[in-house]
């Protein structure tokens, strides 16, 4: 009995002296990271929190906490720029964290991940409410990732297969609401038990991140630009032509556009469009035809400009889809044909409908009408004696089609603009 009282005596001792583990409560955290981005944002969403928790642990507890940094990236852009990208990612959280913890290299594994497909299947699975849920499940889990053909060229694969089910409907709900969360360096915490063939696996892991920062695990600022979606996907030289332009996974963030009808009718029309993010834009459309001859009393003379806000049902990607706006503009004009002459102003507003489809990597074709109010106030004169005589003013209304479209788009590829990811 009094050897059984001193063992319970020793136990207790050790375990006043060295509280056991607490870690098992953060088993892993995620720090998150913009669409296309390897930069430690500490703003984005709970990153600052979650980064001053990991400091914490690992100055209580630095000796004895092993780390596993794993680079993960969302299906956006082509499988070798987000490998890249996922080594970078896991760099820059590493690098950040040995600004204020010195970890030692041995309690430490890195991996970079590239696209995280199990990370998405496992989201699908709890989600009752994707569309096509159980068809997304299936190519996530039996269709390869890549597809070759006789002649060793990709001619299909996983993420083809997603964009392409139902018209991509399932593929844009997973890219809203799965997505982001893909886009992560998880850190994976376990007290130190065994490290007999962790060095050896670091090492290897490490490796990978070397040759893409040379001797050093710490990014450059040059190095931790967006690249998730630098290249072109591997679709984009293979023989899927209903793929090319889906696959291509540039953000473009501004188009300009003529609108052939207007030009047509030689008044040479200019849009710029701004896109907000995947679902909104803003634009303003201008024309102008500054023709006459006065020694005929011929004058075609108008300019137009209108604003609109747009939006965007993809269904695919931004700048390929339907979309309804609202506008609002204005026009100045002078119209005659050797007879009686109108001049005055008018102002519009409305609703607008149209359709947007690439033709080539930067081109677009779009159409659209739109139908609303339009006001105009004139004066109406008779060019007599070599002179423009006043007759009378006049208003009038008119509710129905006020804008009429088809255009060609070029979209403008702006290497600094990422949106979140």
């Amino acid at each position: 009995m009094r050897i059984l009282c001193k063992i319970c005596i020793c136990v207790i001792f050790l375990m006043v002296s060295k509280p056991l583990p607490v870690l098992s409560q953060v088993d892993s955290l995620c720090i998150y990271f913009q669409r296309g981005y390897a930069v430690v944002n500490l703003s984005l969403r709970e990153n600052d929190t979650t980064f001053k928790n990991l400091i914490e642990i690992l100055q209580n507890h630095k000796e004895d906490v092993k780390l596993q940094l794993t680079g993960n990236a969302s299906p956006d852009g082509s499988a070798s720029a987000n490998m890249r990208l996922t080594r970078k990612r896991v760099a820059a959280v590493l690098s950040y964290l040995r600004e204020y913890v010195p970890v030692s290299d041995s309690l430490i594994t890195v991996k970079a991940k590239g696209i995280d497909w199990d990370g998405l299947s496992a989201m699908v699975e709890k989600d009752a409410n994707c569309p096509a849920r159980e068809e997304v499940l299936v190519i996530l889990k039996e269709q390869p990732e890549w597809v070759y053909d006789a002649q060793n060229r990709i001619i299909d694969g996983r993420k083809k297969q997603l964009m392409d089910l139902r018209g991509g409907v399932p593929y844009n709900y997973l890219s809203e609401k799965f997505f982001p969360e893909l886009r992560n360096t998880t850190v994976a915490l376990s007290y130190k038990d065994d490290t007999k063939d962790l060095q050896a696996e670091r090492q290897e892991d490490e490796n990978d991140i070397v040759e893409e920062h040379g001797s050093s695990l710490h990014p450059s600022s040059s190095e931790v630009v967006g690249l998730e979606n630098d290249e072109h996907d591997a679709f984009s030289s293979a023989t899927v032509s209903s793929s090319d332009a889906a696959a291509d996974d540039r953000v473009q963030r501004m188009a300009i556009k003529t609108n052939f009808l207007y030009d047509a009718i030689l008044m040479p029309s200019l849009e710029v469009e701004y896109r907000i993010d995947n679902r909104w834009s803003v634009a303003v459309e201008g024309s102008v035809a500054w023709w006459k001859r006065d020694s005929r009393h011929k004058y075609y003379q108008i300019a137009t400009i209108v604003p609109e806000g747009r939006y965007w049902f993809r269904t695919r990607k931004p700048w390929h889809g339907h979309y309804v706006g609202l506008f609002a503009g204005g026009s100045w004009y002078d119209l005659e044909n050797g007879g009686r002459g109108y001049k005055g102003e008018f102002f519009m507003t409305g609703l607008s409908y149209g359709y947007m489809f690439p033709i080539s990597r930067f081109l677009s074709l779009e159409t659209g009408l739109g139908v609303g109010f339009l006001h105009t106030s004139y004066e109406e004169y008779l060019p007599l004696d070599g002179h423009y005589v006043y007759q009378q003013t006049s208003k009038t209304n008119w509710v129905g089609p006020v804008k009429l479209k088809f255009s060609l788009v070029w979209r403008l590829w702006d290497k600094q603009e990422r949106g979140s990811r």
